[in-house]
């Protein structure tokens, strides 16, 4: 009998460490313009099928890593990718969250609501010219870039232009 309470434990150990997530290593850059993207770009999978999201930000060099929750990886499969222009050059508010009574904040910090709205605005209407994603690569029901994520992972190629239309094409390798 002394084998009998780690049998019992067997169902919650295999539920604890997983039953393999499947997740693949995906590297890659995106090029706007002939020229890497600008850092902080950012980069989403959204699954096709019974797949989960992923996503990525790029780097100075315009290469990404892609990581589906908080694990590095993408499960195989076929996704959209949706690139989001950089909001890096939207100042935060630099003001602490104000407090309430209990002194604990409460609210976000003073300035936060315009900087949540210029964010918005720049999503909403961003950049035109050369090195900028066109607005189109940001939704999913119009970008035109998939990628099949194979069963040993992959390295992503993404080459767009700032004055692709919808109805143009960006480049995957």
């Amino acid at each position: 009998m002394p084998f009998m309470p780690f049998v019992a434990l067997v169902p919650f150990l295999t539920l604890a460490t997983g039953c393999g997530d499947g997740l693949r290593s995906v590297t890659g850059v995106v090029m706007v313009d002939g020229q890497p993207a600008m850092e902080g770009v950012q980069v989403l999978f959204t699954p096709q099928g019974n797949t989960r999201m992923a996503a990525g930000a790029v780097g100075a060099n315009g290469g990404f890593t892609m990581k589906t929750m908080v694990s590095p990886g993408v499960m195989r499969g076929e996704y959209k990718v949706v690139l989001i222009n950089s909001t890096a050059s939207i100042p935060p508010p630099e003001s602490a969250p104000a407090t309430g009574a209990s002194g604990v904040g409460t609210a976000p910090p003073i300035g936060w609501d315009a900087y949540v709205n210029s964010v918005q605005k720049f999503l909403d209407n961003p950049p035109k010219g050369k090195g900028w994603i066109p607005k189109f690569y940001a939704e999913v029901g119009k970008t035109p870039l998939v990628w099949s994520v194979p069963k040993d992972g992959s390295k992503a190629t993404f080459e767009i232009s700032s004055e692709s239309t919808p109805a143009s094409q960006g480049k995957t390798q």
